[in-house]
């Protein structure tokens, strides 16, 4: 009895490890799929060819297109904002805190999934109107927003409201460069053009603050 127990729950588990690596691989291929084709055009056919497996299987994992669609969505943007959310730096001067943040965050805005992913959320929002407002009210970027406004309060900016103060960097930070990538793929940002960009908005910015 002891034995057949023990068996039947490594089946379980491997049941549930393949599980698991059928999910991850249908997720990767309609990553792909939906960053190349777009919501509309996207075949779940194509997924499965990409993954393996079964369309059968595919369907009860995630119910329908729109339902590989937003599971796509949620993991991309779970990974882009553990990407955009910079760590610790409290023990750092305010101006090199503030350079550490906002290279980070203008790295992770100009990456090109991040880029692809905005377009589809935007392109295709019609679709999922609830699923745009939740990416624009949970996006990476308002963790940002509180981790500067926090970082400015906690070295004594007193200037004006932290959190539209956060959001007047992270402008100054992204301005006319995620524009420019998101209509033209082939624009690139050198890195020291990138940290000579974040360290004028940071001069910038704190030339107001003081004032």
């Amino acid at each position: 009895m002891a034995q057949d127990a023990e068996m039947a729950e490594k089946h379980s588990q491997r049941s549930q490890d393949r599980g698991v690596a059928r999910r991850h691989a249908f997720l990767q291929a309609a990553r792909e799929v939906f960053l190349e084709q777009g919501y509309v055009a996207a075949s779940v056919n194509d997924v499965v060819r990409r993954a393996g497996g079964s369309l059968a299987t595919l369907y009860a994992q995630f119910g329908n297109k729109e339902g590989l669609f937003l599971a796509v969505a949620q993991e991309l943007h779970e990974e882009l904002v553990r990407a955009m959310t910079p760590g610790n730096v409290d023990h750092l001067p305010l101006e090199e805190g503030l350079q550490i943040i906002g290279e980070k965050f203008l790295r992770t805005t100009l990456s090109p999934d991040n880029l692809a992913f905005f377009r589809i959320i935007v392109g295709e929002g019609r679709h999922f109107p609830e699923q745009v407002q939740r990416y624009l009210a949970q996006g990476g970027a308002e963790k940002v927003r509180g981790v500067i406004a926090g970082y400015l309060t906690e070295r004594g900016v007193k200037s004006g409201d932290p959190e539209m103060n956060a959001s007047y960097l992270m402008e100054l930070w992204r301005t006319r460069h995620q524009y420019r990538a998101l209509a033209a793929p082939d624009y690139k940002l050198s890195d020291a053009d990138l940290v000579a960009h974040v360290r004028q908005g940071v001069e910038f910015f704190l030339r107001a603050a003081r004032d």
